[in-house]
């Protein structure tokens, strides 16, 4: 499978099921799709989430409907014949299926973010637990990347703009900024003003 990012504003995402496993896909399609939720009983935990909660039972002949104008649907009951349904409705449909018994089109993997970084973390569902163990050994260092992330996007802008400066001659720029160890040490102790000089220093040297 291939690592994508994919942006779900505004877009339609449908999960049939009200268990544990429903509850984290709505949390994590919630921050950005609207969540329509399918199942007969829900956990309290859906409460807590921006999500609409259809409460009804459903059959496989239903599954046509319940797909209609999804763009991505995650089928999370404990009814294989329902489940199946739902993921043969969606490849008709051409929306994607999530599902989460078994491997289907979309895997959702476990994410370290900070402000600027998302990184996305998969063992093609062999191991859950090592994506999660290396999730919390990665997370502390983002804090850390995101000052040079703001830096890099300011220098970047600055470089695009520049006249007579080639495409090959601004990565070589933005990446002695990267490889800097003053530059870093100034991000790291809050003096963005002290990186910005130190950073056009060195592409002042590369020009």
């Amino acid at each position: 499978m291939l690592p994508l990012f994919h942006d779900f504003e505004g877009r339609r995402v449908v999960i049939v099921g009200g268990g544990p496993v429903a509850v984290r896909k709505a949390r994590t399609f919630g921050e950005e799709a609207d969540v329509t939720v399918i199942a007969p009983e829900f956990l309290e935990g859906f409460s807590d989430l921006e999500c609409t909660l259809d409460r009804r039972a459903l059959e496989p002949g239903d599954a046509p409907e319940v797909v209609a104008d999804a763009a991505l649907v995650v089928p999370a009951t404990d009814d294989r014949a329902l489940n199946d349904a739902i993921e043969r409705a969606g490849d008709e449909a051409g929306c994607l299926v999530n599902r989460v018994d078994r491997r289907g089109d979309v895997v959702t993997p476990s994410r370290a973010r900070s402000e600027e970084v998302t990184i996305a973390i998969s063992t093609g569902g062999s191991s859950p637990a090592t994506s999660k163990y290396l999730r919390k050994q990665i997370e502390p260092l983002l804090e850390r990347v995101d000052p040079m992330v703001a830096l890099q996007a300011e220098l970047r802008e600055e470089l695009r703009t520049a006249d007579g400066v080639p495409p090959g001659k601004r990565r070589e720029a933005l990446w002695a900024v990267l490889e800097d160890g003053d530059v870093w040490t100034c991000l790291e102790d809050g003096d963005l003003e002290a990186a910005r000089e130190r950073a056009r220093d060195l592409i002042g040297t590369l020009e």
